[in-house]
């Protein structure tokens, strides 16, 4: 899975056609935030990516649905980035390369590996940095101008634990959101239309994780949009009615609730205070063969013979290092450890079931064959949070809010002059 990921994310970066783009478009403007200058490369650029990286077809029909998405994020990118720079705030170059890293991991990918991607092409690579810059900068931002002012008191967490007993055995849901502000009642038909268009991506299979990153004007984006498990209680009346109705695996929305518009996914219900297999915490390891589909048939077949043979040499954890680790780049065998609900789609049957220590049968994608093992599997003990945790979470969720207003305060005070997103 790892070299499936690491190679969708190469064709993401050599598929952007950066040629296209007639040479003056570099000085056409599309917008103006307090005199910063979006360029058609920007949108361009930024589009690209989002379009790949969502696993959508590259058409005109869908850059012109999620041009003006992505020209609002970028303006809300600026925002933030002047906000930052007149805070004295900065980024390291350590802090960058953590952030980088994260996402490399979450596709799959080492550091070096998508360091080797990017270098393909510089408005890549500026492209993946402004915006790595801009969330480090904001998130410090919020915590040292927004987090001093949130209070959260023994009596809340008190009265939060209580309400957590009392929903014992009631249904819980884990969410992930996709969030658009409504700045003003006078933006609430523009708002709505481009909730309107991320749900037709949606239907038209684009991965719910990127678009929220891409799109969502949450804390929760940088997290793919996860909230993680919520009751009917901790949400608004609008959405505690949509989660009612839905079953695992469905989005809905555009749901008109405080503050905006939102689509939701409903990823799995469970009674509170029950835990579930998809809670189980596994580490997982992979040897893994290299196959295109565009190779022939008879090679893709004696790649398949090839871990077959390797499959009955491997009885434990260690000999997936050994064998693994003869041919494999180094460090991609172990693929850590995660809940079972956050492993790819493909291994979260074998995370749920697999007994620890046995190796699965192969599963083919579209680049190879591999087989896997769980070398290790958790499951929680105790569902009920501590009090340490209930505060946290108090405390997210009130700097959440405090952030939304502060950036929607940053656009009513910009001047921002939209002029041209047409491509």
């Amino acid at each position: 899975m790892r070299r499936r990921l690491v190679c969708v994310l190469l064709l993401l970066f050599t598929a952007l056609d950066m040629s296209a783009p007639r040479a003056q478009d570099s000085l056409d403007i599309v917008a103006v935030v307090n005199d910063a200058a979006i360029t058609k490369v920007d949108l361009l650029v930024r589009l690209q990516l989002v379009i790949r990286s969502s696993g959508l077809q590259d058409t005109p029909e869908t850059r012109a649905r999620l041009a003006p998405q992505v020209l609002r994020a970028l303006i809300d990118e600026r925002l933030k980035r002047q906000a930052v720079q007149s805070a004295g705030i900065t980024a390291s170059r350590e802090e960058v390369l953590r952030a980088l890293t994260r996402f490399a991991s979450a596709n799959g990918m080492t550091i070096d590996q998508f360091n080797a991607a990017v270098e393909q092409d510089p408005l890549v690579a500026e492209a993946f940095t402004d915006e790595a810059i801009a969330n480090i900068g904001w998130q410090k931002l919020i915590g040292s101008k927004l987090g001093p002012t949130v209070n959260v008191t023994e009596q809340d967490v008190d009265e939060e634990m209580r309400r957590i007993q009392e929903s014992r055995g009631k249904p819980e849901y884990r969410v992930a959101e996709i969030f658009l502000g409504v700045d003003q009642p006078q933006q609430d038909a523009a708002s709505k239309e481009s909730a309107d268009r991320l749900m037709e991506q949606l239907r038209a299979g684009a991965e719910f994780a990127k678009l929220a990153r891409d799109f969502s004007q949450s804390t929760t984006a940088a997290n793919g949009g996860l909230v993680g498990w919520v009751r009917p209680d901790q949400v608004d009346d609008e959405l505690a009615s949509a989660l009612a109705g839905m079953k695992p695996g469905q989005v809905s929305g555009p749901i008109r609730a405080a503050g905006g518009y939102y689509l939701v996914q409903l990823q799995q219900i469970r009674a509170s205070g029950t835990t579930s297999p998809d809670e189980a915490a596994v580490t997982v390891k992979q040897v893994f063969i290299t196959a295109p589909a565009t190779q022939s048939k008879a090679e893709r077949d004696a790649a398949m013979q090839k871990i077959l043979a390797m499959r009955a040499r491997l009885k434990s954890c260690a000999d997936m290092d050994s064998v693994g680790g003869a041919f494999m780049p180094a460090g991609s065998v172990d693929l850590g450890t995660a809940t079972v609900s956050d492993l790819p789609a493909p291994l979260q049957d074998l995370g749920r079931s697999l007994p620890v220590g046995q190796v699965s049968q192969p599963i083919q994608v579209d680049t190879g064959v591999g087989v896997f093992m769980i070398c290790d599997r958790k499951m929680p003990t105790d569902t009920m949070p501590t009090r340490d945790e209930v505060a946290r979470n108090l405390l997210n969720a009130r700097l959440d809010q405090l952030a939304r207003g502060y950036l929607r305060d940053l656009r009513r005070a910009a001047v921002i002059d939209i002029r041209n997103a047409a491509l």
